[in-house]
């Protein structure tokens, strides 16, 4: 018996000490446990200070957009000292057939110098006529052009030589015969930023033997920009739910923008060295970006440094948000019939937040603890009986009348009393209620019998202890 009540304290003191320590490692680890749906650590933390503000039963909170990865095309811009540009990875290269002698067309002080190209047999150049998307094979009456990264030039009248980039030129046609006699340079378009092999865009180029007359038109970048659009979460308390518990009540869903863009490539040709090369495939699909986040509409232009984009297409679906339930639980204190513990101020003690360990209350014993199906921690208490305080406290025996020594009891003759009038009952009665010399046997014995009374409960309640 004494084993069974050793084992049956060690455990209630177990369970006591689990309880004192569950609120601070419960939630922690919670969610990580119980949880219904993949959360991030951000978003885990998120709800964890949300409902550190112990939140009622419905309430909802934001935690904000999740972060979204745009699409990836496995493309990567190889830099601007290392690129290719579809104009050139189109055609291919020649070299100039003799020494030509060509007028200057340009926006700056040669503007209609007579030159000549330094060592025009060794320069590398490209079959401006290849570029186009069929490539024909150009007609005898056709104008012959071809381009070159970087000449050295020599003025005719002076001798004077200077370098221009970008270059372009005609040359004989298959009739052997020039149309032209110009030198165009800083035609930007050949040499642009944007490789073949990039799937972002796509090089429409109806006619380049135009190019080098106009400097823009005949041809047409194409692009399809597609931004994805970040959903939000919304948290909502579900007091059904356990504590850490999490389940999904709307499933995520991105949104998209999407719009398509004719671009017309054409830097400013007063920019100075490579200037123009900073407009990289990866600035101008970036600026797109942005502008189809405005939700443009067809029609609609963006202008650049790099050029104009017109929008051709547009088409959107809204995001739909995440709505997650979370599960809280209360502690309630409660006596085994199930009402409310009263405190000691005589009000019923509430429910309180979370999980919380056992309190102890006046006036109340705790019996034990259990959980409900909804994750709710109930104490349970029974009231303190109160001792009697006359089975408490031992009587004092009263001390027993000892015999004066050296008198003597003498008899005393009782005159018979003549009947009295009705006045003198009072009287009478006070006189009859005195106790008479029998009465004291019987208070001994109903003291004794009072005293044996003491004693067995005494015993009693020894024996219980002991067993």
């Amino acid at each position: 018996m004494k084993v069974f009540n050793k084992r049956k304290i060690f455990n209630i003191a177990t369970l006591g000490l689990a309880l004192l320590i569950t609120p601070t490692l419960a939630y922690r680890n919670a969610i990580n446990t119980y949880a219904q749906v993949a959360l991030t650590a951000d978003e885990e933390a998120k709800i964890q200070a949300f409902l550190a503000t112990q939140p009622q039963n419905n309430d909802m909170t934001n935690i904000g957009e999740v972060a979204v990865t745009q699409p990836s095309n496995g493309y990567t811009f190889p830099g601007v000292n290392n690129y290719t540009s579809l104009f050139q990875s189109r055609t291919r290269k020649v070299h100039i057939d003799q020494d030509y002698e060509y007028i200057i067309d340009s926006n700056d002080a040669n503007f209609g110098k007579r030159v000549k190209i330094k060592n025009w047999a060794s320069v590398e150049a490209y079959d401006v006529n290849k570029m186009a998307d069929s490539s024909p094979t150009p007609q005898s009456y056709e104008d012959a052009y071809v381009y070159a990264k970087e000449v050295t030039l020599i003025d005719v009248v002076d001798g004077s030589e200077f370098t221009v980039k970008n270059a372009v030129f005609s040359v004989n046609n298959a009739d052997g015969y020039r149309m032209w006699e110009t030198l165009w340079y800083n035609r930007y378009t050949f040499d642009m930023p944007i490789e073949e092999n990039d799937p972002r865009f796509q090089a429409e180029i109806e006619d380049a033997s135009l190019i080098p007359l106009f400097g823009n038109g005949y041809w047409t970048l194409h692009a399809t920009v597609t931004e994805m659009v970040p959903y939000e979460t919304i948290v909502k308390v579900d007091e059904s739910l356990k504590t850490g518990e999490v389940e999904e009540d709307v499933a995520r869903v991105l949104g998209d923008k999407t719009g398509k863009y004719d671009i017309t490539y054409s830097p400013s040709e007063d920019l100075q060295g490579d200037t123009y090369k900073q407009y990289t495939s990866d600035v101008i699909y970036a600026d797109l970006l942005a502008n189809v986040t405005t939700e443009p509409v067809v029609n609609d232009m963006l202008s650049k440094p790099w050029g104009d984009a017109t929008v051709t297409d547009f088409t959107s679906s809204p995001a739909t948000n995440r709505v997650l339930r979370v599960g809280i639980d209360y502690t309630h204190f409660v006596t085994e019939d199930g009402t409310s513990v009263v405190a000691a101020d005589g009000t019923p003690v509430a429910k309180k937040y979370g999980l919380q360990p056992q309190e102890t209350f006046a006036g109340y014993e705790y019996v034990t603890t259990r959980v409900e199906a909804n994750g709710d921690r109930v104490h349970v208490y029974k009231p303190v009986v109160a001792i009697p305080a006359t089975l408490t406290a031992i009587p004092t025996q009263p001390a027993v009348p000892t015999a004066i020594t050296g008198v003597v009891s003498t008899p005393v003759q009782t005159t018979p009393v003549a009947p009295t009038a009705p006045s003198q009952v009072t009287e009478t009665s006070a006189i009859q209620s005195t106790p008479k010399t029998g009465d004291t046997g019987l208070f001994t014995s109903t003291f004794m019998l009072f005293t044996g009374m003491i004693g067995s409960i005494g015993a009693f309640i020894t024996k219980k202890k002991n067993s």
